[in-house]
């Protein structure tokens, strides 16, 4: 569902702010469980936001679903 709006805001230009639920097993940032891939990562070097301290609400445009 989430993909859907990310995808349908970016086609009309809409300004979109999603909110993403992951496991947090610590909080912290250091188990990496609520990592989520970056929307301008390169296949050869992935960069990750974590969601237990960047999140839980990111813009449409800065992270992929």
């Amino acid at each position: 569902m989430l993909k859907a709006v990310q995808k349908l805001a970016m086609e009309k230009e809409i300004p979109c702010q999603i909110s993403l639920e992951e496991k947090m097993a610590c909080g912290l940032g250091v188990c990496l469980g609520c990592a989520v891939k970056t929307a301008k990562s390169s296949v050869d070097a992935p960069q990750y936001l974590h969601v237990c301290k960047a999140g839980p609400v990111f813009n449409a445009k800065d992270v992929e679903i």
